[in-house]
């Protein structure tokens, strides 16, 4: 990742020189050309920045599409993970204690110490909330089946989420934000939210979050009369006489 930001750094300074250069020849044609814009210095300059352009907006992309592989990659790696919040820090805490508190409360009884390779807390210590216990499972089926009796520490003041990176993180806050907290969650790093027309969507960029619809056209309401509350149609949808 150091060589990719000193290569932008270097195509940044090289485009900015250029760009400087042309401008101080444009500034020094400008006063002995009436009609600039048909000097050939003008088309040069058109025609590089033009240049220019196309070349940044393709580096954009492929950066954008690295970000992305790695995002991936990084997210495969988390896959077995799962992060626990709310549970009160003690200093005779283990992963034999940890693992035995999940299966208690999850109802889940095979699970235990040898079933984590991780666990340990995250950040760093504060009074005003314990830290999240990250644990990463051995196995896949067994985060699979703890995340699915998640519904069982309801009313314990203990919360489970997936580990997600910094980006889908981002992306997962945004869409609560818009959606609600029901209508969001994530499965297996991937965030899942229902739009307003009800439908399912798995979304990876905040440009895909903008496309799902957040509320439904008027017009698709009103076109039917049994939507808009129309007392003049009967149940059958004919009008009385």
């Amino acid at each position: 990742m150091e060589d990719l930001k000193k290569s932008l750094r270097d195509v940044s300074e090289m485009v900015s020189a250029k760009m400087e250069e042309f401008q101080q020849r444009l500034i020094a044609t400008q006063s002995r050309s009436p009609s600039l814009e048909q000097t050939p210095l003008a088309k040069e300059f058109e025609v590089f920045k033009s240049s220019v352009l196309f070349c940044l907006e393709n580096l954009q992309a492929q950066m954008a599409m690295l970000f992305k592989v790695q995002d991936e990659q990084e997210m495969r790696s988390r896959r077995k993970c799962l992060l626990l919040h709310g549970v009160n820090e003690t200093k005779d805490e283990s992963s034999g204690s940890i693992a035995k508190m999940i299966s208690v409360l999850l109802k889940c009884p095979n699970l235990t110490e040898q079933s984590l390779t991780r666990c340990h807390r995250l950040g760093i210590i504060s009074r005003e909330k314990p830290r999240p216990i990250l644990i990463k499972l051995r196995e896949h089926d067994d985060k699979l089946r703890i995340w699915a009796a998640k519904t069982s520490l309801k009313g314990t003041g203990i919360t489970l989420s997936e580990f997600l990176t910094k980006s889908r993180h981002s992306l997962f806050m945004e869409a609560r934000k818009r959606f609600g907290v029901t209508k969001c969650w994530t499965r297996d790093g991937r965030v899942q939210v229902i739009g307003a027309d009800g439908k399912l969507r798995r979304i990876s960029s905040l440009k895909e979050l903008d496309t799902v619809p957040d509320s439904i056209p008027l017009s698709s309401t009103t076109d039917d009369p049994r939507l808009r509350g129309d007392k003049t149609c009967n149940k059958k949808g004919s009008k009385k006489v």
